[in-house]
């Protein structure tokens, strides 16, 4: 038989061990319930926070613009077309007159400009026959006269009707010179480009002296002139 006294310890010992601590599923309860309860309170935080932007918007960048045309239809920069020959001479022969056609070069737009240019080529089939036979007689600008210029529309095939009359020409390479050396020694460059400016020029028909058909008959040669104008 227990004593009363072995029993009262027993209960002691059964109660001080209660005391001490929580079992292990208490314990992972409990701090379940507290990460729930730190979630609450950071979402009841952000609730209460303010949420603003500012925006500027509409910034744009834009370049400046230069466009440079001709009154035979021909134009390039803002806008960009192949225009009309200015020269169309067929059927030459052995003592040909020369031809003389005009052009007006015109220039407008937002870009300051630094230079302009004049390039002579040649090509066609009949080049190495032909280009040491004619002569490029008068090649001149003038500046005194306004230029009519309707964009990537021809308003004068070739007409000469429009250069002025007053004012200095300003011979462009060498007059006189055979269309090959003419060519050859450009670009020339247009001092003091402005705005309009009239271009006459002049070739030489095929010299009598050309009598052989073996050698001159059914022969071509093209001659392309371009404006160039560089902007600072």
């Amino acid at each position: 038989m227990r004593s009363t006294g072995q029993h009262t310890r027993r209960r002691g010992r059964a109660a001080h061990t209660v005391r001490r601590g929580a079992s292990p599923q208490a314990k992972l309860g409990l701090i379940a319930l507290c990460l729930v309860l730190m979630g609450m309170v950071g979402t009841m935080g952000s609730w209460a926070a303010w949420s603003v932007s500012d925006s500027n918007s509409s910034n744009t960048f834009s370049t400046n613009t230069i466009l440079l045309d001709d009154n035979q239809g021909g134009q390039g920069g803002s806008a960009t077309s192949t225009g009309t020959a200015l020269f169309n001479v067929t059927n030459l022969e052995p003592g040909s007159a020369a031809t003389t056609e005009c052009i007006g070069v015109d220039f407008s737009g937002t870009a300051t400009v630094s230079s302009l240019t004049l390039t002579a080529t040649l090509g066609g089939s009949g080049l190495s026959t032909l280009e040491g036979q004619f002569t490029m007689n008068t090649a001149t600008l003038n500046t005194s006269g306004t230029v009519t210029v309707t964009p990537g529309s021809n308003t004068n095939s070739g007409s000469c009707t429009n250069y002025p009359s007053s004012g200095t020409n300003t011979s462009v390479g060498t007059q006189g010179a055979t269309l090959q050396s003419w060519a050859s020694t450009s670009p020339y460059t247009v001092s003091s480009p402005v705005t309009n400016t009239c271009y006459k020029f002049t070739v030489s028909g095929l010299p009598s002296a050309d009598s052989s058909c073996s050698t001159y008959c059914n022969q071509t040669i093209t001659l392309t002139l371009q404006w160039t104008l560089t902007t600072t």
